[in-house]
């Protein structure tokens, strides 16, 4: 018997049994001799022969603990109900530190049948019996994270498992899961990293701590513990090439994610490893390969059975088949795999959402009802909610598509998306400060958010906020956009500047807006008008002779230039503005803008008869036109049929009610000898001056509205008033008879007379056939005492109105 104990306590097991088989020859009843060969047996996995000695000796020495609790051992994994038994009965007779084993393998029994406070308490058994015994801290620190959600009882566990060992990793990576549990997973990435250092060559903990560094959003360091895991030569990840494939596709390598699953396939040809082959072939845009991989999966499955298995798993094969088609743009084949997809999975969301995006291409109105199925199925599907608004936003139905928008804000608050788009909605459905808002919130959720800067500035445009558009407008410019956002922007900014009156800075942007587009006619249109209206009259000419360079039947443009060549006041100039005018004519003989402009440059050379003709037939073309009637009104008044100018003036004054034409009426009134009722065009007129001080202030080179505000002080005998519009007036058409005619009633009336005779005699030099303005002369004169000059103006009058008669 001392022979085989011998043997026995150095594991040479052999040798002990023959011993003790030899001593139970001799004494059958020797139980000490049947506990150490079932012992040996067992050892050597020889349970069935251990069993038998074990039993033997319990039923020679039933008090026997050590029996009880190696045959509770050998019978843990295939009968647990009679280990159990075998612990209970072994730490029923002992109790003590000796026996603490059967108390941690009950606890185990017990926690494999989910017997947690069993488990729990033989666990605490060991505990009260061997504090140092790591095991039973994780075991209870486990039922505590895993099952009873008790983390902060399971992290006490855990560090008391380590103040025991402070190498074990295990209570490490143990106390990190209960970390994130309780979302501490600054401390969860302490201790993965003190595991890591224990164990710097397990793979599982650096895919572990860049789960955990990614939740932080700490995205380059989660991006470098999986970059790390690739280039492991750990055996245990070598062994695993589906997990390595998936760490490689992670790590963009995507050749060597496929080489990783081909492997796979080679020895494994499952449809789910096709499947996971087609998934990593997307990544790589390698749709052709990847559909062929899901088709291969497909068959598979057929081939295992007659039909396709109504499975989840079936239905994602045609899903991402759908999916391939889309990439391929194949509409109607991505359909038809959706629908498959739909019928094998009914309730499959993405499925019914992608079917509504390839029909929302097609233009079927039916795609809305697979939106409203996926939000049946998945109310909080956030793109279902968007594209249902892009569907009701291309119908012009804003109001709905705008709900849609705010119920996917309630999904997702901080979609940048959703607020830009909703933005447009507001828009379109010309609500512009309620656009401005959420534009604003797309702005400071992505500062770098071009087109919601480009909308917000035209949103400002429209509500007039020019300050704020042109800010908008700056910025974009210096994000460096795209060359076609930065030709709308310098576009839309010009266009802004002239509604502000800013010519100059408006031409600056058109000829920069040329430099993106430089055969677009309408661009050195704009630059022309520009031109003018900062009085570079030749430079206008250029413009709108590139205009007709790149556009021959531009009538716009004949007309524009020939208002430029008006301006120059010359003779050779006025008669080259006729020649664009009638080539206007020629082409759009119902241009009423050409025949307007085409009879004052008629009266402008005297011939009074052919302008009267050129404003009726513009009456003519468009009775609701009020400069026509306005324009012949004043050629009557040169012809002296003041009644006739008079019943013009009526007919504009129906049309639309001006001071200009008031003041023009009063001054008829006045001359038919009607004075109540030219003070009372008058008083009119007067009302209108705080009308052309608004209008100055947003466009403070508008010529017209100095003008008439000069004749409206003047009216008004606000001398001092008057007398600074005229000179800005002057400067701004320095070749603008009427402008040097209506001074000169001025100082006429201030017996001015030296500086009236100058004004009308400027006037006289810029339209030379007026016999109004001779008349006017001939009085100033004669009241300066230059008697034959006066008799010389008025005989000149008379010869002019003599001429006009006989026409």
């Amino acid at each position: 018997m001392k022979h085989g104990i011998h043997f026995f306590d150095r594991s040479i097991f052999t040798t002990a049994i023959q011993d003790f088989t030899a001593v139970i020859k001799e004494d059958p009843m020797n139980a000490q001799a049947r506990l150490y060969r079932g012992r040996a047996y067992a050892k050597q996995q020889q349970y069935r022969s251990a069993v038998e000695d074990l039993s033997a000796a319990l039923h020679l020495d039933p008090f026997c603990w050590l029996a009880f609790y190696c045959r509770g051992c050998i019978l843990r994994h295939v009968d647990p109900k009679r280990a159990l038994q075998d612990f209970s009965v072994s730490v029923l007779i002992n109790d003590t530190r000796e026996n603490f084993s059967s108390f941690l393998h009950r606890g185990v029994i017990y926690a494999e049948q989910c017997q947690w406070s069993f488990a729990i308490c033989d666990f605490e058994s060991v505990l009260a019996l061997d504090r140092s015994v790591t095991f039973a801290y994780l075991s209870i620190g486990l039922i505590m994270l895993l099952h009873l959600d008790q983390y902060y009882k399971a992290i006490q566990l855990f560090t008391d498992a380590i103040e025991v060992d402070p190498l074990d990793v295990q209570a490490y990576i143990c106390r990190a899961q209960a970390y994130h549990k309780i979302h501490n997973l600054q401390d969860a990435v302490r201790d993965i990293n003190r595991a890591i250092h224990l164990y710097p060559n397990k793979s599982q903990l650096y895919i572990l701590r860049g789960k955990y560094l990614m939740e932080m959003k700490k995205y380059e360091l989660s991006s470098l513990c999986i970059h790390q895991v690739s280039e492991m030569d750990e055996e245990s990840f070598k062994s695993q090439p589906v997990q390595r494939a998936l760490i490689q596709s992670f790590c963009q390598n995507h050749n060597k994610a496929i080489e990783c699953m081909c492997e796979v396939i080679a020895n494994q040809p499952e449809p789910s490893m096709y499947v996971f082959l087609g998934k990593i072939q997307m990544k790589a845009k390698k749709t052709k390969e990847a559909m062929e991989s899901f088709k291969r999966a497909t068959k598979l499955l057929i081939a295992s059975g007659r039909t396709l298995p109504n499975t989840f798993e079936t239905a994602e094969m045609y899903y991402l088949i759908g999916l391939c088609y889309m990439e391929q743009v194949h509409l109607f084949q991505a359909c038809d795999a959706f629908s498959t997809a739909i019928r094998l999975h009914s309730s499959y969301p993405d499925a019914f959402y992608q079917r509504g995006l390839c029909r929302m291409k097609l233009g079927q109105a039916k795609c809305i009802q697979d939106f409203n199925r996926t939000l049946a199925l998945c109310p909080s599907h956030f793109q279902a909610y968007m594209s249902r608004a892009v569907y009701y936003g291309s119908k012009g139905r804003y109001s709905k598509a705008i709900l849609n928008c705010n119920e996917a804000l309630k999904i997702n608050p901080n979609s940048v998306r959703a607020y830009f788009y909703r933005g447009l909605l507001k828009y379109q459905n010309k609500t512009y400060k309620v656009a401005i808002e959420d534009l604003s919130k797309t702005i400071d959720l992505n500062k770098s958010c071009i087109l919601a800067y480009y909308n917000r500035a035209v949103s400002y445009h429209q509500i007039k906020d020019f300050r704020k558009a042109l800010k908008d407008y700056g910025i974009l410019l210096l994000l460096e956009p795209s060359k076609e956002i930065v030709f709308k922007v310098l576009i839309n900014r010009g266009l802004l500047y002239v509604e502000l009156g800013d010519y100059s800075n408006a031409c600056e942007d058109f000829k920069a807006a040329a430099l993106h587009s430089p055969f677009d006619s309408q661009i050195f249109q704009a630059i022309g008008i520009c031109y003018h209206r900062i009085n570079e009259f030749e430079e206008a000419v250029r413009s709108f002779n590139q205009v007709l360079k790149l556009d021959p039947l531009s009538v716009d443009a004949y007309v524009e230039r020939g208002n430029s060549y008006m301006e120059n006041g010359q003779e050779p100039d006025r008669k080259q503005a006729q020649k664009d005018f009638l080539k206007a004519l020629h082409l759009n003989p119902k241009c009423v803008k050409a025949r307007i402009c085409l009879g004052y440059n008629l009266q402008a050379l005297g011939k009074f008869q052919k302008a009267w003709n050129q404003f009726t037939i513009a009456v003519d073309i468009d009775p609701t036109c009020h400069a026509a009637y306005d324009g012949r009104a004043s050629v009557c008044l040169r012809m002296g049929e003041t009644f006739a100018a008079f019943q013009d003036t009526n007919a504009a004054l129906k049309l639309t009610t001006t001071a200009a034409l008031l003041t023009n009426r009063g001054i008829i009134n006045q001359f038919m000898g009607h004075l109540s009722c030219a003070m009372r065009d008058y008083q009119n007129a007067i009302s209108a001056l705080d009308y052309y001080s608004k209008a100055l202030q947003l466009e403070p080179r508008n010529e017209s509205a100095v003008m008439n505000r000069a004749i409206t002080n003047t009216i008004l005998k606000n001398i001092k008033e008057a007398e600074e519009d005229f000179e800005k007036a002057v400067s701004l058409c320095p070749f603008s008879a009427a402008v040097y005619f209506n001074r000169a009633i001025l100082y006429y009336g201030l017996k001015q007379y030296e500086l009236a005779e100058k004004d009308i005699s400027t006037a006289l030099s810029i339209q030379p056939n007026d016999a109004l303005m001779y008349k006017f002369r001939s009085d100033i004169r004669a009241k300066l005492g230059f008697r034959k000059e006066a008799l010389d103006d008025y005989k000149q009058a008379i010869s002019i109105q003599e001429q006009i008669n006989s026409m």
